[in-house]
């Protein structure tokens, strides 16, 4: 009990304490602002990613025949691991979209609707949401089949529901082929460039093309598409699609142009780098924390070198070397746990009013601290992640204590007579 109560009135009539709790508590909110805002940035940029893309593709693009069942293929792939929620069928051809008032080039992507909206996130972003089917819709007097929109072509070129579309693509002879759509919803991908794209019937336009029933992509979509084993994953994929090519009669040769690649590699560098970014922050962040705990090696350095007659005097009233160990820790787990707990509630206030803050200044200062369109969002993002606070509760608590241990062990070894001479 002594220890807590010695402790605690060294402490107290000290400035150097609350300056210590003061740099604490900065570190703390610069750490777990950084990180939020970089979280948040990442998560905003990895839905941006994955989008309405699936979490593998498999491709057999150079295999001019497509894939012969692709129903057949998709009810195997999903049995080769328990987290695939579904697999879904796509036949992708480049074309060039001419509306009423403009033409633009992008896909024209062949999907089954019913696996989609079962399986894929396009129900998620469709609209209208009842949409079931493409259907054959009657416009001045010719029935059009039906297709889905993306959002960047609804926004540039003022699309409705009810409009038409005609595509300009190739079939497989190389041979120029046109078919009008009918406009019968859209989809917003989050991603631009995915957005640049239409929706059709699969069958109807495998037909068109001159491969019919077939598909030359399906798309795996996981339970959990950031599960750490996604790479074991992908390759077992791997393995059984080439069975698969196999069983309809491909050659070795023909087995290595299958193509299986998670959302991660689609777009591996831009990918890479969102990762390494907030890794890099992290070990910054980490050097500030090192920085720390000498700072406290110093505070304590100077708090013994003036309680050296103080040591003596507790020696001599009997406390042992442990006991003089146990209450410099004990300040400075009392100075780390004090900056903590004021750096979290500082942590948490910034952070639920960071964007007001930012506001402020720009509207004050004139000064633009977040050009929301360089970012792709109107507003900073932020993501707190409990394992963060976790990391940096843990980290400090940790560097106050071993910054504090050796000159607390210099202070456990002084001679108590010594002491009580020092001057």
């Amino acid at each position: 009990m002594y220890i807590l109560s010695v402790a605690l009135r060294h402490l107290r009539s000290r400035s150097i304490t609350w300056v210590a709790s003061a740099m604490i508590a900065v570190v703390v909110v610069l750490y777990l602002l950084i990180i939020s805002v970089l979280e948040g940035s990442k998560q905003h940029w990895m839905d941006k990613l994955q989008s309405i893309m699936a979490h593998a593709t498999i491709g057999v693009g150079e295999l001019a025949w497509g894939i012969q069942k692709p129903e057949q293929w998709a009810d195997e792939i999903q049995k080769v691991d328990p987290g695939i929620r579904g697999v879904t069928i796509g036949l992708e051809s480049p074309a060039m979209a001419i509306f009423d008032n403009a033409r633009t080039v992008g896909t024209m992507r062949g999907i089954d609707l019913e696996r989609e909206l079962k399986h894929g996130r396009l129900k998620e972003t469709l609209f209208p949401k009842d949409i079931k089917e493409f259907g054959v819709h009657e416009q001045d007097g010719r029935k059009l089949p039906g297709c889905i929109v993306g959002g960047a072509w609804r926004r540039s070129y003022g699309l409705k529901i009810g409009g038409r579309v005609t595509f300009l693509f190739s079939d497989e002879e190389g041979e120029a082929r046109s078919r009008a759509f009918a406009i019968i919803g859209f989809f917003e991908g989050k991603n631009p460039y995915l957005e640049t794209a239409a929706y059709v019937d699969r069958k109807y336009i495998a037909d068109l093309i001159g491969v019919p029933g077939r598909a030359k992509t399906l798309y795996v979509w996981l339970n959990e598409p950031n599960r750490p084993d996604l790479k074991k994953v992908r390759d077992n994929l791997r393995e059984k699609t080439r069975e698969l090519v196999r069983r309809e009669g491909g050659s070795p040769r023909l087995e290595e142009v299958v193509s299986v690649d998670t959302w991660q590699e689609k777009d591996n560098k831009f990918y890479l780098a969102i990762t390494s970014e907030n890794r890099m922050m992290r070990i910054i962040m980490g050097i500030f924390l090192a920085l720390l705990a000498f700072i406290m090696f110093l505070i304590f350095g100077r708090l013994v070198a003036e309680k050296v007659r103080d040591i003596g005097a507790l020696r001599a009233m009997g406390a042992t070397p442990r006991g003089i160990l146990a209450c410099f820790l004990t300040q400075a787990l009392f100075i780390g746990g004090l900056g903590l707990i004021a750096g979290l509630i500082g942590a948490f206030f910034m952070i639920h009013y960071l964007n007001g803050i930012v506001d402020f200044i720009a509207q004050t200062f004139r000064i633009d601290i977040f050009p929301g369109e360089a970012f792709g969002a109107d507003r900073i993002l932020t993501l707190t992640l409990p394992s963060d606070i976790l990391i940096i509760s843990v980290l400090t608590i940790f560097s106050a204590l071993i910054g504090a241990y050796l000159p607390a062990m210099r202070a456990a070894r002084l001679n108590p007579v010594e002491c009580l001479r020092h001057e």
